[in-house]
């Protein structure tokens, strides 16, 4: 079994896309940095302007304000729409009570927390690999190759998989990584902890265990999205087939998928619905009816269910002379 994901890794290691995805993500975490000051730089002035125009509150104001609108805005608001709006309420009193400034300026912690957006173009790359690694053995007729030796195929295609899935460690620690440096070099550090709203309670961690934990929650979405391209390069065997239509999945699907649960409550039940894991975590729903304990089941499901008919179909398969 290792070899043969020794085999997967070093397929991909010498084709020049693995360096130039990976050239990608180091270069989007630098030029983040420029965009980031830049952002900052405007924030300071319209603040500047704002306490020259007028008394410029302290922040225990600012954050009772707040709470006074926020709270009004939940009375107001419809039962699904009220889980963002209570954990930043909870957040503001638990700064208020424990004396707690909210953070101004830029840190690491806080610009690796606005660079997760980039695992979006994580979730891109690892699409494209998963999509060719069956597909494209049958398109370049290479999978004869693997066929002849005594191995099973349940063994070739799980080794596939195990690949695709250490390739995601390999993207995530190079996002990780380089959005460490450059925000460590362009912003330095800072101690402050983190604020974690769960089970209706703040708890303070610190920044890089909340990192850590966005990162796992978000990468479980890639895993999905994973799975799904590699069902399909397992179904259709056909390289550039697999590829387009497991990108246009990961382009639509999130939208398709909301706009549907604005009129069907099935809506829900969608793959596409359950795998915004980090999106939860703020209390955001994608869709209505959706919870963290709803999403974790199935994800499951789906995700069994997506094994069971890619290693059927390359198991049972004829392979095609």
């Amino acid at each position: 079994m290792n070899h043969l994901i020794q085999n997967e890794l070093i397929k991909w290691f010498r084709r020049p896309s693995f360096y130039v995805m990976s050239a990608i993500l180091v270069l989007l975490s630098a030029v983040g940095v420029i965009f980031t000051i830049m952002m900052g730089s405007m924030l300071d002035d319209a603040r500047s302007e704002g306490g020259a125009n007028g008394k410029e509150l302290s922040w225990q104001e600012s954050l009772e304000q707040e709470n006074q609108y926020l709270k009004m805005t939940i009375e107001e608001s419809e039962e699904g729409d009220k889980g963002p709006l209570e954990r930043q309420l909870a957040i503001n009193e638990h700064r208020l009570v424990h004396d707690m400034e909210p953070a101004t300026g830029n840190t690491v912690w806080t610009y690796m927390d606005e660079n997760l957006g980039l695992t979006s173009v994580v979730t891109l790359f690892v699409v494209i690999i998963a999509a060719g690694m069956i597909a494209s053995e049958f398109t370049w007729g290479t999978i004869k190759l693997l066929m002849i030796r005594p191995i099973s195929r349940s063994k070739i295609l799980l080794a596939k998989y195990i690949s695709v899935l250490v390739f995601i460690v390999i993207f995530y620690t190079i996002l990780f990584v380089s959005t460490f440096v450059t925000g460590a070099i362009a912003f330095g550090f800072d101690t402050t902890p983190s604020l974690l709203y769960a089970g209706g309670e703040v708890l303070e961690v610190h920044p890089f265990l909340y990192l850590l934990w966005k990162l796992a929650l978000s990468s479980l979405g890639v895993i999905m999205f994973a799975t799904i391209a590699f069902m399909i390069s397992s179904v259709f065997r056909n390289n550039s087939l697999a590829i387009g239509i497991s990108v246009f999945l990961v382009f639509t699907g999130t939208q398709v998928t909301t706009l549907i649960a604005i009129k069907f409550e099935w809506a829900k039940f969608s793959p596409f619905a359950n795998i915004h894991f980090e999106a939860l975590l703020e209390g955001v729903r994608i869709v209505p009816g959706v919870s963290f304990g709803f999403s974790a089941v199935m994800f499951l499901i789906y995700f069994v269910v997506l094994h069971v008919v890619s290693f059927f179909t390359f198991v049972k398969r004829d392979i095609a002379a």
